[in-house]
């Protein structure tokens, strides 16, 4: 798995977060560096001392670059079935679908969710850096919508998502999960939980699914729940599923989002990698507890 061919300093994020590049762009990165990392992995693992730096350049820019592929794709399904406009470089509010009330045909709905689940099938194969992982980003660079193509993507240095994407303590928290429960599902709060809710996931074997809820990013007031989310997790309703945000200082935003998803359960449990420890929520698991 690539998170085993990570090194960094995982208290302050790089440079190389920050950055803004078209989905296209991305996407053709990734078609590059993908199978120079997987023919080189075992001899990573089995010599790192002989690795150049730009193979541990390559697989940070794999960490790095594939949450795009769900963070665009989430936003695009949003838009379509919330009725807001499609734009390259401006996210509109939900709140403001009433003022625009565009209205997209059946058919690009249903293909609009079905580019979102293969974009987490695909994101999920890349950092497990499965056998079929270029088969499957083949497929979805051969299905993105036009319009998408140019999205632009912008990731940030946060130093939270960052310290909370450390894949050691991710680690630590699929081992507190393992002891304790098997889940049928993760369901991440996005955008933050695409990183370690993808590592987890693998980690785990477990699906996982992301719906959005970004409080202080996109302003939103609750999570984002359409019909075809529902069509989704409705086979797992029995449960147990986990229900994963990344970090935790305040909790608000784990907090909401288990307030309006573990009803539709019968069992669940809550959980986040990193979870402040002066802060009010508690998670059934956590990976650290950290201090600022």
């Amino acid at each position: 798995m690539l998170h085993r061919l990570l090194y960094a300093d995982w208290d302050d994020p790089p440079d190389r977060m920050a950055f803004e590049a078209p989905y296209e762009e991305i996407l053709s990165k990734l078609q590059k560096v993908l199978p120079r990392i997987q023919a080189e992995q075992e001899k990573a693992l089995a010599e790192p001392a002989a690795m150049p730096a730009a193979f541990w350049g390559d697989c940070l820019d794999l960490y790095l670059l594939t949450p795009a592929l769900v963070n665009i794709a989430l936003n695009y399904k949003v838009c379509i079935e919330q009725g807001l406009p499609l734009h390259p470089t401006y996210y509109f509010q939900v709140s403001e679908a009433e003022r625009y009330q565009a209205k997209y045909p059946d058919h690009l709905v249903e293909h609009a969710n079905d580019f979102f689940r293969a974009s987490i099938a695909t994101a999920k194969a890349l950092y497990g850096l499965a056998p079929d992982a270029p088969a499957r980003l083949a497929g979805l660079t051969g299905d993105v919508p036009e319009i998408v193509s140019g999205f632009i993507y912008t990731s940030t240095k946060d130093k939270y998502t960052w310290r909370a994407s450390d894949p050691r303590k991710i680690t630590d928290l699929a081992d507190a999960i393992t002891k304790k429960v098997r889940p049928e599902l993760i369901i991440g709060a996005a955008h933050g939980s695409i990183v370690s809710g993808l590592v987890l996931a693998n980690l785990l074997e477990l699906p996982i699914y992301f719906i959005r809820f970004s409080m202080f990013k996109r302003f939103d007031t609750a999570p984002i729940i359409a019909p075809s989310d529902l069509a989704v997790l409705q086979p797992y309703r029995a449960g147990p599923v986990l229900i994963f945000d990344e970090d935790v200082a305040k909790g608000t935003t784990l907090t909401k989002f288990s307030e309006v998803l573990q009803p539709m359960f019968g069992e669940s449990c809550t959980a986040s990698v990193l979870r402040h420890a002066l802060s009010p929520c508690w998670p059934d698991f956590f990976g650290r507890s950290w201090h600022d």
